[in-house]
């Protein structure tokens, strides 16, 4: 495999997130299970999260996140080549739900699903880079959706304080643009020995062995940031802003301080989303690129990291990009 600097570039030149508009407060989930405000915050620090009405499906969030990521790139969804779409609760299990997604915008990219649950983000941006490395496709769209509250049991206080719903998109294309994001470097690793400790059986519920996946996740997380680093001779202190998957604020905290991680560095929305799968880490990097426009420099290293069932791990190395 060639390394990275002697591939094609591929860049972020636009996004769109989604969040639908019902909120899951802790108050709201005290009437349903046996717990209190305190132990929601002192164990995993999630105030709020977004729940999509019953009609609504994964596609439907992912369709409206795209509409916006293509107006915020300037592209009419005739010149879209690929989409990508990187979910966990697909609408079906047949058709892929990037099929529904170009047909409710009425397109006809080459289009499917990737499944690394929680890591989908990554993955996805993996193939998506790769594809258009590959085959040369110009105009790609990678698109994070998730509905976990229709696959949670809301008897079950062990998973049902976690998730919400939500969607994001990024428009990917091999010309530099006068604002975004370059992609350095993409990396992957997988634990499939822990294959059976988060699953959602077909027709069932989100389940998973909650001690001993947040014991795997805190190695993952670790192994998966630092590799990166050593990778282009960074330290954390060298990167501007640092985002993991939105496991839950407690886990994130262990993370930041087991990295170096400083408050300033460490953008999350965990605490206002909740767990959001593969959408997770999209929804914070463009939410923080957003609420901090103003302050993001030409060059500025962005770093994800991600941790999902599978158990599947991997980061993404951006690089800001300000021409104006």
């Amino acid at each position: 495999m060639l390394p990275p600097f002697q591939r094609p570039k591929i860049y972020l030149a636009g996004s769109g997130v989604y969040f639908p508009e019902e909120r899951i407060t802790n108050r709201d989930l005290l009437a349903k299970i046996d717990t209190t405000e305190e132990w929601l915050d002192s164990r995993i620090g999630i105030r709020e999260r977004r729940k999509a009405p019953a009609e609504v499906n994964t596609s439907d969030l992912g369709a409206l996140a795209t509409r916006v990521a293509l107006a915020d790139a300037g592209w009419s969804p005739a010149s879209v080549e690929l989409l990508v779409c990187a979910t966990s609760t697909p609408d079906n299990l047949i058709p892929a739900t990037a099929s529904f997604i170009c047909q409710k915008i009425g397109m006809n990219p080459v289009a499917f699903d990737v499944n690394a649950a929680c890591s989908g983000f990554v993955y996805g941006l993996a193939v998506a880079q790769s594809l258009m490395q590959t085959v040369g496709y110009r105009r790609a769209l990678l698109c994070t959706a998730e509905k976990y509250t229709r696959v949670t049991d809301y008897t079950d206080r062990s998973t049902c304080v976690f998730f919400g719903d939500s969607a994001a998109t990024v428009a990917l294309q091999p010309e530099e643009p006068q604002l975004g994001a370059e992609v350095v470097d993409v990396t992957m690793r997988n634990y499939n020995e822990g294959a059976a400790l988060v699953q959602t059986p077909v027709g069932g519920y989100f389940m998973q062995d909650g001690p001993r996946t947040k014991e795997i996740a805190l190695e993952a997380f670790t192994s998966s940031a630092g590799e990166m680093l050593r990778r282009h001779g960074l330290a954390m202190r060298d990167i501007r802003a640092f985002m993991g998957h939105q496991a839950n604020l407690r886990v994130l905290e262990t993370v930041g301080e087991k990295l170096g991680v400083s408050n300033g560095q460490h953008w999350y929305n965990v605490d206002m989303f909740g767990n959001q799968g593969a959408a997770g880490v999209i929804t914070t990097l463009c939410g923080g690129i957003r609420a901090r426009a103003g302050e993001l420099r030409h060059d500025d290293w962005l770093l994800c990291t991600v941790f999902g069932s599978g158990f599947t791990s991997g980061s993404a190395l951006l690089r800001w990009i300000d021409r104006r």
